[in-house]
């Protein structure tokens, strides 16, 4: 029973890892988004730099420890848990193939330079790929907890992770967007 609490114990911690990373990044996000110079912006691509690991390594966390949980207890996993895994999946892998680069180019945009932000570093902060995968890997994540708490069948399983998937990227694009006229306006003579 004891391996039991300490596979919960960090699958609970994965969790933790994953929300809190989302939660920092989608603040330094609009931050630098705001920025309209190079002091300004690099403390928050400091803090994108220092949370680009937290969500894949929550993802690791959440696999490792939820597939020990899932042989446990359902020898046959249900549907639920199987889009589990593929949301889970998608969640690290967009973290680390989309999401972590463009963190690492804005780091590098900002991190010399004095002054207004120029046009090639305000518009790497501004763009959208790494804060649409950003926003849609945090609604599929919402969407997970779903299925850990509700275990519904396949079809909700699967629309309960696309939907909130779907919507957050939107609202990334839409957010991703939303930041050029500042960036913009930042070049004006």
């Amino acid at each position: 029973m004891r391996l039991y609490a300490v596979a919960m114990f960090v699958h609970v911690l994965g969790i933790i890892a994953v929300f809190g990373g989302f939660a920092m990044q989608h603040r330094a996000g609009s931050r630098l988004r705001q920025a309209a110079r190079y002091d300004e912006a690099r403390p928050w691509a400091e803090l994108l730099a220092a949370t680009r690991t937290m969500v894949p390594s929550g993802a690791v966390l959440l696999l490792a420890s939820g597939g020990y949980l899932s042989a446990r207890l359902w020898p046959n996993p249900p549907a639920w848990l199987v889009v589990a895994i593929v949301a889970v999946v998608f969640i690290g892998v967009a973290a680390l193939a989309v999401v972590g680069p463009r963190f690492r180019a804005i780091g590098s945009s900002v991190a010399v330079g004095e002054g207004p932000l120029s046009a090639a570093a305000a518009q790497t902060i501004a763009g959208t790929a790494g804060w649409t995968t950003l926003a849609a890997a945090n609604g599929a994540a919402l969407g997970t907890i779903w299925l850990m708490t509700a275990r519904p069948a396949l079809v909700e399983a699967v629309l309960v992770v696309l939907v909130p998937t779907i919507v957050g990227g939107i609202v990334g694009l839409r957010v991703a967007r939303g930041a050029r006229p500042v960036a913009e306006a930042a070049h004006r003579p």
